[in-house]
């Protein structure tokens, strides 16, 4: 009886875990690397244990896992999962990386990066050391830690970008969702498994579209690195002094009082408050109503 109960207490721990993982889509030239073995990529393979995934020139990759969570990889990309771990490698590449809110959270590290992902979709741009991350959508925050251990907590339609030397922006920058959603591949290819979180991120697009009739811009240079018009290095230079419009105030429906973080636009707010229906009833569905962001820890 002591053995079973150890061993049903094992096994409700690794469910708990683990997620194990499927190629759900591949397009051109997509391999897994174990032991440097490299051997094609196919449909419906299961993902073993801290394998590699690589893909070449015009090529992509998804893989859906069994808590919903869905992971598109770009072209020239490098990937890698470890299931106990929960932990998902970026290597240079782009890469989406969805989790449904109702589960447990990951951690995803990019560049000098580390990310704490729970009900949110990210987007990744790594190339020689620099890293941008745009949020496309979140429920509770998504924080970035740099290689120094200075963390900032992005929102919807926010993002950061990550120098080999720490964070390159002292607050978030803008992100217009939309754009980026109809210019990145990695959400418009064909044939792409749907995303779980598919009506937040129409909520946020949703907001941010109110917002611009009110003459609110949500463009940035990250916004060129995802959809590929702009390399990491030159959207560095780029960078600065960009805040990020508070979509309540544009909207017409921010609280008196807000607290302006450093680095945000005048009479911005931040954190639990940006688009929280309690403010403005009108931004439908809610996609930041959970005040406590899951912490990254450096790795």
């Amino acid at each position: 009886m002591i053995k079973l109960l150890i061993t049903l207490m094992v096994l409700a721990l690794v469910d708990h875990s683990a997620i194990a993982s499927v190629v759900s889509f591949v397009k051109n030239d997509v391999h897994s690397i174990q032991d440097t073995n490299k051997v094609a990529a196919a449909l419906n393979d299961k993902l073993q244990p801290d394998t590699q995934i690589g893909t070449g020139d015009k090529s992509m990759c998804e893989l859906s896992f069994d808590d919903k969570s869905v992971t598109r990889i770009g072209e020239h990309s490098v990937f890698s999962f470890q299931e106990q771990e929960r932990l998902i490698k970026c290597g240079d590449g782009k890469f989406l990386v969805s989790k449904d809110p109702d589960t447990a959270p990951i951690t995803v590290t990019a560049g000098g990066v580390t990310a704490a992902i729970a009900g949110s979709t990210v987007l990744f741009d790594v190339k020689g050391g620099i890293a941008h991350v745009a949020v496309v959508e979140t429920t509770s925050g998504v924080t970035v830690t740099d290689e120094n251990g200075k963390a900032v907590t992005l929102q919807s339609g926010e993002g950061i970008a990550a120098a080999p030397g720490g964070l390159a922006s002292a607050g978030p920058r803008p992100v217009d969702v939309k754009a980026m959603t109809e210019a990145s591949p990695l959400f418009t290819e064909a044939g792409l498994a749907p995303l779980a979180n598919a009506a937040a991120i129409q909520g946020v697009m949703g907001a941010q579209g109110i917002a611009k009739q009110a003459g609110a811009s949500f463009a940035s240079e990250i916004n060129d690195v995802m959809s590929g018009k702009m390399d990491g290095a030159s959207a560095l230079a780029k960078a600065g002094g960009m805040d990020v419009p508070d979509i309540d105030t544009a909207a017409g429906g921010e609280a008196a009082g807000s607290n302006a973080p450093a680095g945000s636009g005048a009479g911005a707010i931040s954190g639990s408050q940006q688009f929280n229906p309690l403010m403005n009833p009108n931004l439908v569905p809610p996609v930041n109503s959970k005040p406590n962001p899951f912490e990254a820890t450096p790795i």
